[in-house]
């Protein structure tokens, strides 16, 4: 094998793996555009660049489509001249795809890496998703038709095969007819074909006998405004048909002469289908340049969602770190017990107690009740404290998120996003238990006085000396032992610590739905690389055959990859012929 195509399959398996991979989960403007798009690649990527660079000379696949109601069914049956698509009123009438081909073709179209997403049938009337493959003996060998679903067909399964099958095909043959050739969904249907560079003709289908030159005048100039001035045009006017629901085959004889043309030349052949092959490569950069564009956003939006997250409980602890050092929690009920102790005088006994100085049998070193009162009560500070704290942080992250397009579908989508989790308050009530059990552990170990725990608890909440106002001089006092202050204050970092570890875990649950499906900063730039590896590898494909592609000159195309000089075989002089008006195909 060629080594520069060697190459080319490479880069585009490179382009496959990145895309395959893609993800755009947040619900952004563009984002269900880009999922499409990747997929849409993937596919084609599947059904036509693969397959087509493996055997560049394989019968080219003719795609007939078009908008409901249009007679695409009815064209191809009387082009291969039997009855083998239904046609009728009942809409969707395709249902599933149809090929019909030469039968020394058929090989090439029912090998499972044709088409590799559809199943194959060999039979007729499934209403299945399977391409039927049948063999129509009419056709020429080289050229082979598909009667795809509607592409505006209102089963959505419908429309999304209609797409990949033209994204698969060489060659559109476009039906629309004389009353909707104006439509919207028609001209966008084209204005891709166009983009991707690949072989168009059309067929206006039921034109009134008296006005056929009209309107086939007036859709050539919109086919010259649209940049498809070369594609060639067949009017087909209203007819009766015979008694199998065909037009009379001298009325298709011109589309059946110009399918039987490029099918019996092998240069016309090999033209349309490497103008499309190389149509559909260089379409490929921009389509990975629109995923990575759509990638940024995505990466964006990502880092704004889950940075404002941070950033909410990145506030709340900073409000705990400077409560808990600027001595704000001696308030309150704290403060109440704190006065009852020193007005009882069991405040001076635990300093006393704590300090080595005698002991009456009446100042026991163990917490009394008033003791116990001030240490729950300082417990029940801290919990509301961290509580208080988490409330804060939710409702910052949920005005934030309900601001942002991403962040309002992730509230709606999941309503315990944006507020404290439900079982947060009794989590903080367990914090603080373990927090005291930890501390009265570690005042143990510094003195076997049990107050060291009570004015170490005090320590650990109480503020800087000179920030003391109105305390009295038991605080102090109680501050100034050795003992109970290093136990405080390394207890107060270790609260912090907890702290920090239980509001990281709300981070966690606020950041994951964002993160759920694999948002990746590196995705627009991989994008970016396979895209430019594809462009290499074609530059040097071209290189390495003196600026060819097989039979196709490079110099006769344009930036965007479309024939300067008309191509042979692509007449684009409209041809006549007549169908019948009552056709409902």
């Amino acid at each position: 094998m060629d080594d520069g195509l060697s190459d080319l399959q490479a880069a585009l398996a490179g382009v496959r793996e990145v895309v395959e991979g893609a993800r755009f989960p947040l619900d952004l403007d563009g984002a269900r555009e880009a999922r499409e798009g990747a997929e849409a690649l993937v596919t084609q990527l599947d059904d036509y660049l693969a397959p087509r660079l493996r055997q560049l000379d394989g019968p080219a696949l003719a795609v007939v489509g078009g908008s409901t109601g249009a007679g695409k069914s009815t064209l191809v049956n009387s082009l291969v001249r039997a009855p083998v698509s239904p046609a009728g009123v009942l809409r969707p009438t395709t249902r599933a795809p149809l090929l019909l081909a030469h039968p020394a073709d058929l090989p090439w179209f029912v090998r499972p890496d044709r088409l590799p997403g559809l199943a194959r049938a060999s039979r007729t009337g499934s209403t299945q998703p399977v391409l039927q493959v049948v063999s129509a003996p009419l056709l020429q060998p080289g050229v082979a038709l598909i009667d795809a679903p509607d592409f505006d067909s209102v089963v959505a399964a419908n429309r999304t095969l209609a797409r990949e099958l033209l994204a698969a095909a060489d060659l559109w043959l476009f039906v629309t007819t004389a009353a909707r050739y104006a439509d919207a969904a028609p001209w966008q249907a084209l204005r891709e074909a166009r983009d991707r560079g690949v072989g168009v003709a059309i067929v206006v289908d039921r034109l009134p006998a008296e006005s056929a030159e009209t309107i086939v005048a007036h859709f050539g100039g919109m086919l010259a405004e649209q940049g498809l001035a070369r594609a060639p045009v067949f009017a087909v006017r209203e007819s009766t048909l015979d008694g199998h629901g065909m037009v009379p085959e001298a009325e298709v004889a011109p589309i059946k002469q110009w399918l039987d043309e490029v099918a019996l030349s092998t240069r016309r052949r090999d033209e349309l289908t490497r103008r499309t092959l190389l149509g559909a490569l260089e379409a490929t950069g921009p389509r990975l340049e629109a995923l990575a564009r759509a990638a940024e956003q995505q990466s964006a939006a990502t880092a704004t969602l889950a940075g404002t997250v941070r950033s909410s409980y990145g506030t709340a602890m900073a409000d705990v770190q400077a409560r808990m050092r600027g001595g704000s929690l001696l308030r309150g009920d704290v403060y109440a017990a704190w006065r009852e102790l020193v007005a009882s005088g069991q405040l001076r006994q635990a300093i006393d107690a704590a300090a080595g100085r005698r002991r009456t049998r009446s100042q026991p070193d163990r917490p009394t009740g008033l003791g116990r009162r001030f240490q729950g009560a300082v417990a029940a500070a801290l919990a509301a404290l961290v509580t208080e704290a988490d409330v804060l942080a939710a409702q910052r992250c949920h005005r934030a998120w309900r601001e942002h397009p991403a962040g309002h579908t992730l509230l709606e989508a999941d309503p315990t996003l944006g507020r404290p989790w439900a079982g947060f308050a009794d989590a903080a009530h367990d914090l603080v238990h373990g927090w005291q059990t930890a501390l009265r552990e570690l005042a143990r170990e510094v003195s076997p006085h049990e107050s060291v725990a009570l004015l170490a608890t005090v320590a650990s909440v109480a503020p800087p000396l000179d920030g003391i106002t109105g305390m009295g001089t038991e605080l102090r006092e109680a501050l100034r032992l050795p003992g109970p202050r290093h136990v405080g204050e390394r207890m107060r970092e270790e609260f912090l610590f907890r702290v920090g570890d239980l509001l990281a875990a709300e981070v966690a649950r606020h950041v994951e739905p964002v993160l759920a499906d694999g948002v990746e900063a590196s995705l627009p730039y991989r994008l970016r690389a396979a895209s430019g590896g594809l462009l290499l590898a074609r530059s040097s494909l071209v290189g390495s055959r003196g600026r060819s592609l097989g039979t196709l000159d490079l110099s006769t195309m344009d930036k965007r990859g479309y024939a300067v000089s008309e191509p042979a075989g692509l007449d684009p002089r409209p041809a006549v012929a007549s169908r019948n008006s009552g056709d409902a195909a």
